[in-house]
């Protein structure tokens, strides 16, 4: 097999950039990361054996800002890690003025809830807001928790398909509201979408809101992407800013998780206008016991808000050079292959349908010809099967090495 990543000593055009080295390669094998752990949960012992690089999971190989470890340092040093005493004035006000500045969104305080995780969010709201038999609504290709999730809690699922052409996936209203039953409760609205890279338009979101408010469907919004917008032609939307009725039927998830690569630290946000709304998903995280986060959470991603913004735009920049750099090896080497074009994310979508491979054929294909451990598109949904999914959040010496492995198993394939 191609030699290791720990190895890779090539660098790419964005070494120190701004001061920050996105270029470093860090041996991640050894850290309990589920990125890089090759053990039979996850992996045959076929596919362990190919050594696969792993490009999968939405976790970046960047380490966090220097104002973040220095941040955790002082409340390690400090030595006393007991129960936290909730949010801070000071952690809220890192929150809202991050949407004020970044999104033009104005948060009140009192609209905070916090959580462990955007999951866990996810999770709680069905609980809260939907019966048993209920249905659930959502636009595959998608994310999969979004697909797992409520028919973990019993409900029923929903499609409003995204629909693909030649410029990739857009949004029908008629599909949308097709898809709505009389059951129907909860619509999950990923924005920026996971994993195609869509950035709604404004009138792409006041027509989904419009249908849902109209259908008594509550909108629920995972943005833990919303920083992820590359397109500069193109912005994030919070689809509550979009005016009063909007939030009023609207929960909207976001974290610094993604943003800032802190997802082991359990520390997410939930923004809840409607006051009935957040006393009910309120009463729910008691009852589940999952209304307290990580403390050590909550000082990373307050030194984030704070202090992390240049090294985001830089980061940024960075990874839309990899995205970039990535697509173009690809679909210039071969025709049976493409990468999509995307407004977001540092994750790229593949159509890997020239192949001529089943769901299962191609991701044995990835893992143990090609060498790379990438996310199956069949895990989000049937309308990804054929696709596949490639985490560009690394050092660009690790995209250069899944641009040879990949090209080089493509064109030796028969």
């Amino acid at each position: 097999m191609n030699s290791p990543v720990t190895a890779f000593n090539r660098r790419g055009p964005g070494r120190a950039e701004k001061g920050f080295d996105f270029d470093e390669v860090i041996d991640r094998r050894s850290s309990n990361s589920v990125k890089w752990a090759f053990s039979g949960k996850l992996l045959t012992p076929e596919e362990c054996a190919a050594d696969p690089l792993p490009m999968w999971v939405a976790d970046m190989d960047f380490k966090a800002p220097q104002p973040v470890l220095d941040a955790l340092m002082d409340a390690v040093q400090h030595g006393i890690l007991g129960y936290p005493g909730g949010a801070s004035k000071s952690y809220v006000d890192a929150v809202i003025h991050w949407q004020a500045k970044r999104f033009g969104w104005d948060v009140s305080p009192e609209w905070l809830l916090q959580t462990p995780g955007v999951v866990t969010a996810l999770k709680t709201i069905i609980q809260a807001f939907s019966q048993p038999g209920d249905t659930i609504l959502i636009q595959p290709p998608v994310y999969a928790h979004f697909h797992d999730d409520p028919v973990l809690n019993g409900r029923r699922l929903a499609y409003a398909p995204l629909v693909l052409s030649d410029d990739g996936y857009r949004f029908d209203e008629h599909v949308f509201e097709a898809a709505i039953r009389d059951n129907t409760k909860i619509f999950i609205l990923c924005s920026p979408h996971n994993p195609t890279g869509n950035v709604w338009s404004e009138e792409d979101l006041r027509t989904m809101g419009e249908i849902c408010a109209r259908r008594g469907v509550l909108v629920v919004a995972d943005e833990i992407h919303e920083d992820f917008v590359l397109n500069p032609r193109k912005r994030h939307v919070p689809f509550a800013s979009l005016g009063e009725a909007f939030a009023h039927n609207s929960i909207t998830c976001t974290a610094p998780s993604k943003t800032f690569n802190l997802a082991g630290l359990q520390t997410a946000n939930v923004i809840v206008p409607n006051k009935r709304l957040r006393e009910e998903l309120r009463r729910q995280l008691e009852r589940n016991g999952s209304g307290q986060v990580n403390v050590l959470g909550m000082v990373a991603a307050e030194a984030a808000y704070t202090h992390g913004e240049s090294w985001l735009d830089a980061m940024l920049d960075y990874v839309r050079a990899n995205r970039d750099h990535f697509a173009s090896a690809i679909n210039n080497a071969t025709a049976r292959i493409r990468v999509l074009s995307s407004d977001s994310l540092y994750l790229s979508w593949m159509d890997c349908r020239g192949l001529g491979l089943t769901a299962p054929e191609l991701r044995t294909f990835m893992l143990t010809r090609a060498g790379v451990w990438l996310d199956p598109g069949s895990k989000f949904g049937v309308e990804g099967e054929g696709f596949m999914r490639v985490n560009l959040g690394c050092p660009r010496a690790t995209v250069d090495e899944a641009i040879i492995r990949i090209t080089s198993a493509v064109t030796s394939h028969s």
